[in-house]
């Protein structure tokens, strides 16, 4: 089957209007053929068309349309439709996918690539900033992209992870290209394509925020990911409402366990635990989780078989330690196997952030679970935390079944 123009694609969204069911089920009947729908549309074949929709059908012509293709042919704003090869495959699968994208920046490798929604609220306390940061930025480092809705909050936290990672990330609004929400993050949104990263939305350029819109663009959210991490969310949280479209979609649901179970900010975050939610204590409870999914375990054997060298950063690279595959030596090491390690260390200390360097150090003495390393450290959660996901990144420490952590090299 012929692809359609995307000047038929885009009457298609101008008469049914986004969101529409109605425009699945007619594509669906046309054999997914957006010409044979939009002729028998025309021809008045479908008679459960709204009277509204019989009108725009007669009024829509190419003069309505042009205009909008050179608005985004002038703001290098692409447009991808349904029978795009381009188009996000996990999306074109769930039950309601937007007929056509408007997209900035590249969907290049996204359908080989794999992604985690990261959402939560907007008012996000800073144990939620530090979880957000804690587990996006060495998912991104894997090369796993992180989709989010560019809200203030939890939303900014995890692009920003990812984005000070060296890692991809998408933003899906919830409003048109041109339409400046939320004016906190309009920097963001331009360091997002620069970084090569993507900006979606399947609303037309100039289309204001409104508060159904921000309920159907959770659905791509979840609908573009293999799960959906929820890092913070109270009791009518739109957050909420991105787990419900996972759930529907047969995705994953992960939660950041509450910081305090009777915390109104956790509200929403503990009754889907209660119901299965997976819950997330480290980065890499979602990486095993993915390993277990039968649909994402090849390509994440794959990057976790690569070297960490090859793992893009936005800062220097470190220097990969020696003997990654050591294990820490036994209490039974001789004088001078204690003194080669010693030295080892030492090198290694000067090579890390004053942070890593202090954790480091102290799990050369002795394993401890964080709270143990918060006390004897000195650092606050957020420091404790990216100095560990950093340190455990590149191998130098391991986290035990228990949750302790051990020097490992």
């Amino acid at each position: 089957m012929a692809k359609s123009p995307v000047e038929v694609w885009l009457w298609l969204l101008l008469v049914m209007q986004p969101y529409n069911p109605k425009t699945i089920e007619i594509l669906a009947q046309c054999g997914g053929d957006a010409t044979l729908a939009s002729r028998m549309i025309r021809d008045g074949e479908f008679p459960f068309l709204s009277d509204k929709e019989k009108k725009r059908a007669e009024q829509v012509r190419m003069g309505t349309i042009r205009p909008i293709l050179e608005q985004c042919r002038e703001n290098d704003i692409r447009i991808v439709t349904l029978d795009d090869d381009e188009y996000p495959e996990l999306l074109r699968n769930i039950k309601n996918p937007p007929i056509l994208l408007f997209v900035c920046g590249s969907l290049e490798g996204l359908n080989e690539q794999i992604s985690i929604a990261a959402v939560g609220a907007r008012d996000v306390s800073e144990y939620g900033k530090a979880a957000a940061v804690g587990i996006c930025a060495p998912l991104a480092k894997m090369g796993i992209a992180v989709v989010s809705g560019l809200a203030v909050g939890a939303d900014t936290a995890a692009h920003r992870a990812a984005l000070d990672a060296g890692g991809r990330t998408v933003g899906v609004l919830a409003c048109g290209m041109f339409v400046n929400y939320p004016a906190e993050n309009a920097s963001l949104k331009r360091e997002i394509v620069a970084s090569g990263g993507t900006l979606i939305s399947e609303l037309l350029p100039s289309t204001r925020t409104f508060a159904a819109y921000f309920h159907q663009r959770n659905r791509i959210i979840s609908g573009i990911c293999s799960g959906t991490l929820v890092i913070e969310a109270g009791e009518k949280s739109g957050s909420l409402l991105t787990a419900a479209h996972a759930l529907d979609q047969g995705r994953d649901v992960f939660c950041i366990p509450p910081h305090d179970i009777f915390s109104k900010r956790y509200a929403g975050v503990v009754p889907l635990l209660r119901d299965g939610a997976i819950p997330v204590f480290g980065y890499t409870d979602i990486v095993e989780r993915l390993l277990a999914d039968y649909s994402g375990r090849a390509r994440i054997e794959q990057m976790l078989a690569e070297p960490l060298e090859s793992v893009p950063l936005r800062d220097e690279p470190r220097p990969v330690k020696k003997n990654a595959s050591a294990k820490a030596a036994p209490k039974t090491e001789t004088r001078s196997t204690e003194k080669t390690r010693a030295v080892s260390v030492e090198e290694l200390l000067s090579s890390l952030d004053p942070n890593e360097a202090t954790v480091l150090k102290l799990l050369a003495e002795r394993s401890s679970g964080v709270d143990e390393l918060m006390e004897r450290s000195g650092l606050d959660f957020s420091a404790l935390s990216e100095a560990i996901t950093n340190l455990e990144l590149f191998g130098y420490i391991a986290r035990e079944m228990d949750g302790v952590y051990s020097f490992s090299v």
